[in-house]
């Protein structure tokens, strides 16, 4: 884990986003489409299980959380899978981190870690067609180099 500070702030904006909560399934929406249809049959974000064990959070309940945070501005927003739309929901999310944790000494690490989980990420999987298999190594190597 890399901040036990973030993923309190990635929980509590989860719940206050999503009070209904959110599925977690091993057939999650897998496009931007299927995301909203399976949105607005049921009121609820479905997020993928997978992949969730070397992430920057270190429990795959808080990845849960912030893939359905991270879905849910998605839809709120109507931000495509494009890059262009991951950059747009990153916006959102940080926009939400901004407005509950103004004036919080991690806000300037906490954007840093959106944009590594969300536009490093999504750069990487434009570039190489996958997203990182490391998420946590990812992240670490994208916070000391955002250019990569």
């Amino acid at each position: 884990m890399l901040d036990r500070s973030f993923n309190a702030a990635v929980l509590a904006i989860a719940s206050k986003l999503l009070p209904r909560g959110f599925d977690v399934r091993d057939d999650a929406p897998s496009s931007y489409e299927e995301l909203r249809q399976h949105h607005n049959a049921t009121g609820r974000i479905a997020v993928w299980s997978g992949a969730s064990d070397r992430t920057i959070f270190g429990d795959r309940d808080i990845n849960y959380a912030f893939r359905a945070w991270h879905d849910a501005r998605h839809i709120l927003g109507s931000f495509d899978f494009s890059f262009a739309g991951e950059c747009r929901t990153c916006f959102a999310q940080t926009q939400d981190i901004e407005t509950l944790y103004r004036g919080h000494d991690r806000l300037p690490f906490w954007r840093a870690l959106l944009r590594a989980e969300v536009i490093g990420q999504a750069s990487y999987a434009h570039s190489w067609g996958a997203f990182p298999a490391d998420h946590r190594d990812f992240v670490a190597c994208y916070l000391r180099s955002p250019s990569l």
